[in-house]
């Protein structure tokens, strides 16, 4: 279908995406090169998983119009909670409409559950952390970026005797692609008595041996380990998802995030379904990711660039001044390949230069990508 010319633009969305996404990717009528975004996978455009989404619009129509507690819930949904649950080895899981509910829906039902007294929140954690920190109520203390030697020092500080930590933070940064300290944090939680809450939006699916995210990457588990995430990412869909035991996926479900919002959209959740299943049975999609990472990297250091030596998708770096990298990522565009200018949490001021590679690009793509950043900087 041939989209509409569009005549207005706003201003604080200048970027428009007129194509499915995919390798060439069509940005305001024009084609690019991209290595932007979170499609780790380009599951998005993956057409059987355009396929189930509408096939679930056909069988339940677009949404149910109320909520999962009266009669919003369907087949499909209570399928995918089961299929995400079977993903993380845990024992039930809730489906929420977004990834950034998760983690409200999260804090509040560890909260009514009495895990946690207050809450101990990595400075750099995503604004859905932060939000859903402080609309508990609950005391909130930000501890320096990845420093288990500060948060030890907030806890003796804020933690009053008999008191127990939730001690929260994303499970993949997705500016640096940094990975936190998670065993050193469940080392405190165990001493205090409490928790670790860990938003893996950009982890699952990426993460670990079996791309469960960063639980899965250390290979920890632990009662006191707790999650949530998103589809919308690696897996081609979108809504967020919480996973644990029993008891604590009950609370979610009664909580009032999930009695508050409309039921998912029908073709998200058709979409998900298919989502997981090939991320699961395909780990070719995993090892050409990792190789794709490692061989940006590698062609990036060849040519004077320092990154860091890892097989995680993100390559970011700074050149100063943020009209210097604004510069630049014009000069890209107008050669063709698109990669962010971000100002975003854990970027700083000036903000960055955000590439990311995902498994579908080819090797001269990336060569290309390279070619053309060396011949600016």
């Amino acid at each position: 279908m041939k989209s509409e010319k569009i005549i207005l633009q706003d201003s604080s969305f200048p970027y428009v995406m007129e194509s499915k996404l995919r390798t060439v990717t069509t940005i305001n009528g024009k084609e690019y090169l991209y290595f932007a975004g979170t499609g780790y996978f380009q599951l998005q455009s993956n057409p059987e998983i355009i396929d189930e989404a509408v096939a679930a619009i056909r069988t339940y129509g677009i949404g149910s119009a109320t909520s999962r507690t009266i009669n919003g819930t369907t087949p499909l949904i209570l399928k995918l909670e089961q299929r995400i649950a079977d993903f993380f080895h845990t024992e039930d899981a809730a489906y929420l409409p977004s990834g950034y509910l998760s983690n409200l829906a999260g804090f509040q039902a560890l909260e009514k559950m009495d895990i946690y007294d207050v809450i101990f929140i990595d400075e750099n954690a995503h604004y859905s952390n932060i939000s859903g920190a402080l609309a508990t109520g609950k005391k909130v203390v930000k501890f320096k970026h990845l420093d288990v030697k500060d948060l030890k020092i907030q806890i003796k500080k804020y933690l009053k005797k008999g008191r127990k930590p939730l001690i929260a933070s994303d499970g993949l940064f997705p500016i640096w692609a940094e990975i936190p300290p998670v065993p050193e944090y469940l080392k405190i939680a165990e001493k205090y008595d409490g928790a670790v809450w860990v938003d893996d939006a950009h982890g699952v699916g990426i993460l670990g041996e079996n791309g469960r995210g960063v639980y899965d990457y250390f290979q920890l588990k632990s009662e006191r380990l707790c999650m949530g995430a998103t589809l919308s990412k690696a897996f081609g869909a979108y809504g967020g998802f919480i996973c644990g035991d029993d008891r604590f996926i009950r609370t979610v479900k009664s909580g009032n995030v999930m009695t508050g919002t409309s039921s998912p959209p029908s073709a998200m959740v058709g979409a998900a379904l298919r989502g997981l299943e090939l991320v699961k049975n395909n780990s070719k999609f995993l090892k050409r990711l990792r190789s794709n990472a490692l061989y940006l990297k590698a062609k990036l250091k060849e040519s004077g660039i320092a990154v860091e030596n890892n097989y995680l998708p993100i390559v970011t770096f700074s050149t100063g001044s943020s009209e210097k990298m604004q510069n630049i990522q014009r000069w890209l565009m107008e050669k063709g390949v698109h990669i962010q200018f971000v100002k975003y949490v854990g970027s700083g001021d000036d903000g960055v230069l955000r590439m990311v590679v995902s498994s579908a690009h080819s090797k001269e793509e990336i060569d290309f990508l390279v070619t053309s950043i060396v011949k600016q900087l």
